[in-house]
C-alpha cells in the first residue's frame, strides 16, 4: 500500500512538471515571449535540471529581449502618447526577468548573462512622471468629478514613478477630494400609532449595503448628523428610505367542517361457536372542524435618490413591496379518530396558540424588501 502511494505521488509530480513545461512552450509557440520566459525560470526553480524548461528559456529569452527593444524604439520613433510611462512599464518587464533569472540557480545555467536595465529605468522615470503630472493637471482643469477621478489616478502614478515630484502629494489630496461622491442618507423611522415599532434591524441591513458600496473609495455616506457635524451644506447626493405604507397583523380566520367516514375498519370483536374470535369490520364516522389562522403583514418602503444643486432631479423613486404571513393551524373532532385523514388528526393534536409579537411581524415582512433594496444600490452606485 505505501508503495503504491509513493507511485501516485510521484506520478503527480510528473504530470505537474510536464503540464507546467507544456504551458512555457505553448507560451513560446504563440509568441508570448515573456510569459514563455517566466514559466521556464519557475519550472527551472523547482526543477532545475528540467530539459524542455531548459530549451524554452534558451530559445524564449533573446526573443522576449528583441520583441521589447522593437516594441521601446517603434514607440519613440511614432512619438506616441505617454512613450515614457509606456518605456517604464517595458523597462520593468525587463528587470523582472533579471531578477527571476537571478534567483534561479537552474535558470542561471541557460542564461549566464541576464541583462538589466535599472539605469535606464531610473533615467526616464523623471519623464514618466511628468507625462502623468501632465494630464493629472489638465483633468483636473476641467472640474467636473469623473475628470478629477481621471486626475487622481494620474497624480497617483506620478508619486509610484517619482514620490514627491513637484507638489504631487497635495494634487494627489486635491483631486481625490473632488471625486469623492458625498451622499447623505437619510432613514426615515417607522412611525405608528397602533404599535411601538423599530426598523432598527431592518436600517442595518441598508447600513451594511451602504458600507458594502463605501468599498468604492470615490464614495461616502453620511447621516445627517454626521452631515451637519463635518459642514457638509451641499452634498452630491441625498439618499432616503421611508416606509411609506404598512400593515401588521391583519388577521383572518377560517373554519372548515368535514363529516368523514371510513369503512373496512375493525370495529370489534366476536366470539364464534368453536370459541375462535372473529374481528367485525364495519364503518367509522366522525364530525371535523378545522381552523386557520392568518396574520398578514405588509408594506411598503421607498426609496429615493436625489441629485442635489443645480440640477436636481429624481435620479431613483421606487417603491419595494413586502409580505408575511404567519399562519396556525388546529382542529377538533366528535367521533371515531379512525375517520380522520392522518393530515387532519395532525392539526386536531395541536391547540390555538396567539400569533407572533408585532415587531417579529414587522421584521418578518422586510426580509424580502431587504434583498430589493440591496442589489438596487449595489446596482446604481456600481458605475460611480
Amino acid at each position: 500500500m505505501k508503495a503504491t502511494k509513493g507511485i501516485i505521488v510521484v506520478l503527480i509530480v510528473l504530470i505537474s512538471v510536464i503540464e507546467a513545461c507544456t504551458t512555457a512552450k505553448s507560451q513560446y509557440e504563440k509568441g508570448n515571449y515573456y510569459d514563455a520566459v517566466m514559466r521556464s525560470v519557475e519550472k527551472l526553480r523547482k526543477s532545475p535540471n528540467n530539459k524542455s524548461a531548459r530549451e524554452t528559456l534558451a530559445n524564449a529569452y533573446p526573443q522576449a529581449i528583441n520583441s521589447f527593444m522593437d516594441r521601446l524604439e517603434n514607440e519613440d520613433q511614432a512619438n506616441v502618447d505617454f512613450k515614457f510611462t509606456k518605456a517604464v512599464y517595458t523597462y520593468e518587464k525587463l528587470n523582472k526577468m533579471y531578477e527571476s533569472i537571478q534567483r534561479s540557480p537552474g535558470a542561471k545555467q541557460v542564461i549566464t548573462n541576464p541583462k538589466k536595465y535599472y539605469t535606464t529605468l531610473n533615467r526616464i522615470k523623471p519623464d514618466a512622471a511628468e507625462e502623468q503630472y501632465s494630464a493629472g493637471l489638465y483633468h483636473l482643469s476641467l472640474g467636473d468629478r469623473n475628470n478629477a477621478k481621471k486626475a487622481y489616478d494620474y497624480f497617483v502614478r506620478t508619486d509610484q514613478f517619482m514620490p514627491g515630484y513637484k507638489d504631487v502629494g497635495p494634487k494627489i489630496d486635491e483631486a481625490y477630494n473632488r471625486s469623492i461622491l458625498h451622499v447623505v442618507a437619510d432613514l426615515k423611522p417607522v412611525q405608528s400609532r397602533t404599535y411601538e415599532l423599530s426598523a432598527d434591524i431592518f436600517y442595518k441591513q441598508v447600513e451594511n449595503t451602504l458600507q458594502q458600496i463605501e468599498n468604492n473609495e470615490f464614495i461616502r455616506f453620511y447621516t445627517p448628523e454626521e452631515a451637519s457635524k463635518y459642514g457638509l451644506q451641499n452634498p452630491d447626493q441625498i439618499l432616503k428610505v421611508n416606509f411609506e405604507d404598512f400593515v401588521v397583523g391583519e388577521t383572518h380566520t377560517r373554519q372548515k367542517i368535514e363529516k368523514m367516514e371510513k369503512d373496512s375498519v375493525v370495529v370489534g370483536e366476536v366470539t364464534l361457536d368453536s370459541g375462535r374470535k372473529k374481528e367485525v369490520i364495519g364503518t367509522v364516522n366522525a364530525d371535523v372542524s378545522l381552523y386557520r389562522m392568518e396574520v398578514i403583514s405588509r408594506g411598503l418602503v421607498n426609496l429615493s435618490i436625489t441629485q442635489n444643486g443645480m440640477d436636481q432631479r429624481d435620479l431613483i423613486y421606487q417603491d419595494f413591496p413586502g409580505e408575511f404571513v404567519w399562519f396556525h393551524e388546529w382542529g377538533q373532532f366528535n367521533g371515531d379518530e379512525r375517520a380522520l385523514t392522518e393530515e387532519q388528526s395532525l392539526i386536531c393534536s395541536n391547540r390555538r396558540i396567539n400569533p407572533a409579537p408585532p415587531q417579529q411581524l414587522f421584521v418578518e415582512f422586510t426580509k424580502p424588501i431587504q434583498q430589493q433594496m440591496h442589489n438596487r444600490l449595489i446596482s446604481f452606485y456600481k458605475n460611480y
